[in-house]
């Protein structure tokens, strides 16, 4: 091989095409590696930056335009000749992303109305770095309060098309603005309005599925993203047990006040 590729002599600056290999993510992203034969004085001009894309670089009879290179390898052998290994990330077909992969993580005493256990989501997207970072706000205005939900984003139904898995009980927020003084006998005594000005001795607040934690890294023109979701609660000190976790009968068994979905 050290003079001869297929057949004929490689001349300066040519690249052989010897092997193809492909492989998927369960993300569904996809990686190529190509291996050159060319002659290693022309290595210097032959291997391609970071980010040139498979159409233009590659020999190969199908081009595909959303595969960049991501990392190379120059190989020497005898007789002057090297092996140029080129390795594009991207996706072989042109427009659209695959679906997301879903897995779920059991984990001691995060369910609150579900189990033990967080959702965790892999997928890519085009989206940029700050884009991918941001959460989400949600508000309620309740009488003259405005109640700001965690910045933290919340699941969304659906990613790259892929139905996440339901809350297990709908958003709320609930509260019980003093009724235990509302509803003690005094009340007569009370002028009207007075308690209008007290805040709400109990109160939880629940938002389902809430992002805890996400991963991903640039790989060619995609991120690959990996997030993390569990159920978020939030309550005064009655609604927890001694050790932090939440008591569902607790919760279950709150019925006064009002009760605010979203």
């Amino acid at each position: 091989m050290s003079s001869l590729i297929v057949g004929s002599s490689l001349a300066s600056g040519q690249k052989v095409l010897r092997k193809s290999q492909s492989s998927s993510e369960v993300d569904g992203l996809v990686t190529i590696t190509e291996t050159y034969a060319i002659r290693t004085e022309d290595a210097g001009s032959l291997e391609p930056d970071r980010n040139t894309s498979h159409s233009s670089f590659s020999t190969a009879t199908i081009k595909y335009a959303r595969m960049l290179v991501e990392t190379t390898r120059v190989e020497p052998m005898d007789g002057g000749v090297s092996n140029l290994i080129v390795t594009y990330v991207g996706l072989d077909y042109a427009s659209g992303l695959p679906p997301a992969y879903i897995t779920v993580v059991g984990q001691p005493g995060v369910g609150v109305f579900g189990a033990d256990a967080s959702v965790v989501v892999k997928y890519i997207n085009q989206d940029s770095l700050f884009d991918t970072l941001t959460g989400s706000t949600l508000n309620l205005a309740i009488g003259g309060s405005n109640l700001v939900l965690p910045t933290k984003r919340l699941m969304p139904a659906t990613i790259n098309g892929t139905a996440m898995p339901p809350n297990p009980r709908q958003r709320e927020y609930r509260r019980n603005q003093v009724a235990q003084l509302a509803n003690s006998g005094l009340s007569q005594y009370i002028p009207s309005g007075f308690l209008a000005g007290f805040g709400p001795s109990i109160e939880w607040l629940y938002a389902g599925y809430v992002q805890t934690g996400i991963s991903f890294a640039r790989r060619g023109s995609f991120n690959q993203v990996e997030e993390q979701f569990t159920e978020y609660f939030k309550g005064t000190d009655g609604f927890y047990t001694t050790d932090g976790i939440v008591d569902i009968r607790k919760v279950q068994g709150f019925t006064g006040g009002r009760n605010f979905t979203f």
